[in-house]
């Protein structure tokens, strides 16, 4: 009986589904590409950074009375006249960008209510990644402005559309000078149409291999991020020696990235006079202060290590990890001139990425490190 209410709601689902599409479609048009009207559709400007001994090159796409609409997680689409852009959209495929004809909006159209804005929009969209992850937000999200910034006055900038904005990210745009009229949502703004729509290319993903680009991020990020923000540290006192206490992390939470043995994990650093620190739980100048005073940082591998780019050169970041995991942090350490260790576990169960699993953590290891 359950199978059969199931099967049928899947049934009703799939009309559904079919019906919103099509009344859609008969809105705002069936989308199509045309390879070889492309370069009438948009036009593209350069700008270039210096990057360990060579020149990273970046293109800022600008296309007039267009549409934009994105799913959110996989694909976002730019288009004009009903016609497809290929540069400035992305279908994401196993972290990859594909190729443009398997963007979404050419099967399913743009199944959402269109709001119009007039202005200059630019689009900070980046992927699933950045709707609430810290490094992406930092890594993939806000560089889109120092790569814009480049060749335009961002005062020409009306609207930035944003993954998501919760407060935190919020704080970030607001020290950048951005207010918060300006900031849209595409939780809400996910089919928009404006006067002119301005993408960039992706700020660290230069490759098609993720895990490469991944580890060897560019530097000028990491310097952009520090001129744009460490000035706005808080002078709150706070803890020089600090675990990060991951308890209230979506991965923690639903058993894809933890330490078995925590609890003594904690006895142990409580008795090296370690405190412990939900970044949750801090405001992001307060975030870029503890680890810009820190003396030594303990913490689980996570975008939480993120902020190790603000730490100074006498603090000590110890990561824990797992040993099948990427040298993101590692590598960010070593760019940043940042004292850095690790303590690599086997991970013991419960691995569906290489960056997930559960470990443990030799404290005997630990303390010869400390």
């Amino acid at each position: 009986m359950k199978e059969n209410k199931s099967n049928f709601k899947k049934f009703f689902q799939s009309i559904f589904k079919i019906f919103f599409y099509t009344l859609f479609k008969l809105k705002h048009g069936k989308i199509v590409f045309d390879e070889k009207i492309q370069s009438k559709l948009y036009k593209e400007e350069n700008v270039s950074f210096e990057n360990k001994n060579i020149t990273l090159v970046y293109s800022i796409f600008f296309s007039s009375y267009s549409r934009l609409y994105t799913d959110r997680i996989h694909d976002t689409a730019i288009i004009k006249d009903n016609l497809l852009i290929d540069k400035p959209s992305f279908q994401l495929r196993n972290n990859v960008n594909d190729d443009v004809t398997k963007n979404i909006v050419l099967k399913n159209g743009t199944p959402y209510i269109m709001r119009r804005l007039n202005g200059t929009i630019l689009s900070l969209l980046t992927g699933g990644g950045g709707n609430d992850n810290f490094f992406h937000w930092l890594f993939d999200v806000l560089p889109r402005i120092g790569i814009t910034e480049r060749k335009i006055n961002l005062k020409e900038i009306d609207y930035y559309l944003c993954p998501n904005l919760n407060k935190w990210q919020l704080e970030t745009l607001n020290l950048l000078g951005i207010k918060k009229k300006q900031c849209l949502s595409s939780v809400k703004y996910r089919h928009i149409k404006s006067d002119q729509i301005i993408v960039t290319t992706h700020p660290w993903q230069i490759s098609k291999d993720v895990l490469k680009d991944i580890e060897n991020l560019p530097i000028w990020i990491s310097e952009w991020l520090k001129k744009k923000f460490l000035s706005h540290k808080s002078y709150k006192d706070l803890p020089k020696k600090f675990y990060i206490d991951r308890s209230d992390s979506k991965s923690n939470l639903k058993n894809f990235r933890y330490i078995i043995n925590e609890n003594e994990l904690k006895s142990f650093l409580k008795d090296k006079g370690f405190e412990f620190v939900r970044l949750s739980e801090l405001s992001f100048p307060e975030e870029i202060k503890i680890f810009n005073g820190a003396e030594t940082v303990v913490g689980l591998q996570g975008a939480g290590l993120t902020n190790l780019i603000w730490s100074n050169n006498k603090t000590k970041i110890i990561e824990l990890r797992s040993n099948l995991t990427n040298k993101l942090y590692e590598n960010l350490a070593k760019d940043n001139k940042i004292n850095f260790d690790k303590l690599e576990s086997a991970p013991k169960d419960h691995v569906i990425a290489d960056h997930y699993g559960s470990i443990e953590v030799d404290i005997k290891k630990l303390e010869e490190i400390i």
